[in-house]
């Protein structure tokens, strides 16, 4: 992890309201696409040109960066605003152009599972999924820095095996397992700490 990174995941979505910034683009694009691409599946939308709607979502929010307000909400609030209304619009123009009937009851089910959400409902699993989303991240970001053995402590540790039961899954002391947990929680609370601070703005 070099402060490089950091720095650039610091600014990057103040970056990429410039939109002459390429660089900050294809950073966002790479942070956010497999965040999206995960909400729609969430969100039961299931369409032939799934890759496309995925890439459209992207661009509108790369376009309306310059409208967001950190100050009158979460970025990830004002994410799943511009997602709702974009695949509703998006769907809405597929309707009137497809002509197939298999087609057509392939978007309306789309719509029907998005309206199945009210804003909040889809606020706050969007909320759970960033949560899981910079989770996993954090710990592929330290997963180098340690034995395979140190990271599977820590992830039986938090799903809530005790020292005795980790130690003998492991074939580990317990002192030792006590030792590499700690050692892991540490560094992973670094971690998230940094990510929260340098992408949630």
């Amino acid at each position: 992890m070099t402060d490089d990174k950091y720095l650039t995941r610091q600014t990057l979505i103040m970056r990429a309201c410039n939109q002459d910034d390429e660089s900050a683009w294809e950073e966002f694009v790479e942070f956010y696409q497999k965040f999206i691409y995960h909400i729609l599946h969430k969100m039961n939308i299931s369409l032939n040109d799934f890759e496309d709607l995925v890439q459209v979502v992207l661009l509108q929010l790369w376009k309306g960066l310059s409208t967001y307000r950190a100050e009158e909400s979460k970025f990830r609030t004002w994410l799943s605003r511009v997602t709702r209304n974009t695949v509703l619009s998006y769907l809405d123009k597929m309707q009137r152009q497809v002509k197939r009937q298999e087609q057509m009851g392939d978007l309306q089910e789309a719509l029907h599972h998005l309206n199945s959400y009210s804003q909040a409902e889809l606020e706050k699993m969007i909320e759970s999924e960033w949560q899981a989303y910079v989770t996993t991240m954090a710990l592929e970001n330290i997963r180098p820095l340690f034995s395979g053995m140190a990271i599977e402590a820590f992830l039986l540790n938090q799903k809530g095996k005790s020292g005795e039961e980790i130690a003998k899954a492991l074939d580990l002391k317990k002192e030792s397992v006590y030792v590499l947990v700690s050692r892991v929680k540490n560094k992973f609370v670094d971690e998230m700490r940094s990510l929260i601070r340098e992408l949630e703005l």
